[in-house]
């Protein structure tokens, strides 16, 4: 019984492998879509314009010719460029024998686009800074508490003089968090320019993420500033409370000499409510969420 079965499995296999031989000996016609790669650039010049990216190939040949080209390695369809330099045209029939891919037993049928225009320019290298393309988004009661760092935040570029005149700058890839309760170190690439080269493709991102918290700093002093002479402006109190709004981690480490509170005397001078309120400057990252007393009395001395 098992030798019975042993020879249907090898005579059905058989079989298929012969199906399979004299089908693909057969000819046939196949469509494929490939990258133009150019080739032999004059020293120092770059391509700075190309009206097609891709060529449309339409093969006929034996199938297993066919299925060498289209399953195998993915293959370019590239042109010369002969060193010269400028606006070029190039009928892609007579680039045909510069991709050695397709062999003498593929006839091509169909070639589209017929030609493509392009130009050759002069590659120019500058560096030009990195801008983070990002979207953060937080847990509850979480928030962001420090600058979004690229390192590096430069990047070394090259290609056409042209283009190059024009950018001043590259962005990151978009990239996304959600729910963030902690800080992110993660690496991200740049976003491709057509014909420009980076140095290097990618780059660092980091930032912080702390819960958000409220904490009163007592005691800050109000500076009086640009009191003409002969003047004086007494502040009633002299002292205030500010509660900010911040990272639970800079908070606790975050000194009350870090808060700078002051009014003007033009200020009070101007004033008609017999009140000002004082202007309050506090560190990056933080907001104020509560100012005791909010305005202050004061009086106006003259010597």
């Amino acid at each position: 019984m098992k030798p019975n079965l042993v020879t249907i499995i090898l005579s059905t296999v058989f079989a298929i492998l012969l199906w399979v031989f004299v089908s693909f000996s057969d000819e046939y016609t196949t469509t494929i879509t490939v990258p133009i790669k150019f080739s032999n650039f004059k020293e120092g010049y770059t391509i700075q314009y190309q009206s097609d990216t891709e060529v449309t190939l339409t093969l006929k040949g034996e199938g297993w010719v066919l299925a060498q080209i289209t399953m195998g390695p993915k293959s370019k369809f590239e042109i010369s460029t002969d060193n010269k330099i400028g606006k070029q045209v190039v009928y892609l029939n007579d680039a045909l024998s510069n991709n050695p891919w397709i062999t003498s037993s593929v006839q091509v049928v169909r070639v589209d686009p017929a030609q493509i225009d392009y130009t050759i320019e002069r590659i120019s290298y500058k560096s030009v800074p990195i801008i983070p393309n990002v979207s953060i988004g937080t847990k509850e009661n979480y928030g962001l508490v420090s600058e979004v760092k690229l390192e590096p935040d430069t990047v070394r570029i090259s290609g056409p003089k042209s283009i190059m005149r024009k950018l001043n700058a590259v962005i990151t890839k978009s990239i996304v968090f959600e729910d963030l309760d902690e800080k992110v170190r993660q690496k991200v690439e740049l976003e491709p320019i057509n014909h420009i080269v980076y140095e290097n493709n990618s780059c660092v991102i980091s930032f912080d993420i702390q819960k958000i918290v409220d904490k009163s700093f007592n005691d800050i002093p109000v500076e009086v500033r640009d009191v003409p002479p002969s003047r004086e402006l007494l502040l009633f109190p002299s002292k205030i409370t500010v509660t900010l709004r911040g990272g639970i981690k800079m908070l606790g480490t975050l000194k009350a000499e870090k808060i700078h509170a002051y009014v003007k005397f033009q200020s009070a001078f101007r004033d008609t409510l017999g009140v000002i309120q004082p202007t309050i400057e506090i560190p990056e990252y933080t907001k104020i969420s509560n100012v005791e007393p909010e305005t202050l009395e004061y009086i106006i001395k003259q010597y």
